[in-house]
């Protein structure tokens, strides 16, 4: 059932595949998310995925999957995540304790904030890339330079002259 439902919902969207392999080895990596079992793992991500309107990059849906998460879904008070393949609303991370789950709803949050401030590699457990390339530079289009001269004397012609016609008014009065 389980396989029949991934087929259905989970495969054909953009980035959950991608997403759920990132954090099977999260889960492995990390001993706060080993107890969350897979099934759970991969309804949340679909879920998680599925409410954008718009396809997301797997960074973004990575995000996405901490943000819920960390909003409480899986804590004992928190709305919890049916199974969508039982007829009886199952809570499908009915195996976890309500110490587990504050436990990775925590390990959630901490890993939206490295997210957050561009620590991504933290969470991927891997080394960082570099510096991020830099933007705005060289963006803008060069002047000609006969042109920009002329104006650039003329305004610097003008303000002097209206600064002096200024300066004089004041030793008049």
């Amino acid at each position: 059932r389980h396989a029949k439902w991934f087929q259905a919902k989970a495969n054909g969207l953009q980035s959950c595949v991608i997403v759920i392999r990132v954090l099977r080895d999260l889960c492995q990596r990390v001993p706060t998310w080993a107890p969350l079992p897979p099934w759970c793992l991969e309804l949340l991500v679909e879920k998680a995925i599925s409410s954008e309107p718009q396809p997301l990059s797997p960074g973004d849906a990575l995000r996405r999957f901490m943000e819920c998460v960390s909003s409480g879904i899986l804590l004992p008070d928190g709305p919890g995540i049916a199974d969508p393949c039982e007829k009886e609303p199952v809570d499908a991370a009915a195996g976890l304790s309500s110490q587990e789950r504050e436990d990775i709803s925590a390990s959630a949050q901490h890993a939206l904030r490295l997210i957050a401030f561009r620590q991504m590699h933290k969470v991927l457990g891997i080394e960082p890339l570099g510096p991020p390339p830099k933007k705005g530079f060289n963006r803008k289009r060069r002047r000609d330079n006969t042109e920009s001269e002329d104006a650039a004397s003329d305004k610097k012609d003008k303000k002097e002259g209206e600064a002096g016609e200024k300066s004089e008014e004041k030793v008049t009065e």
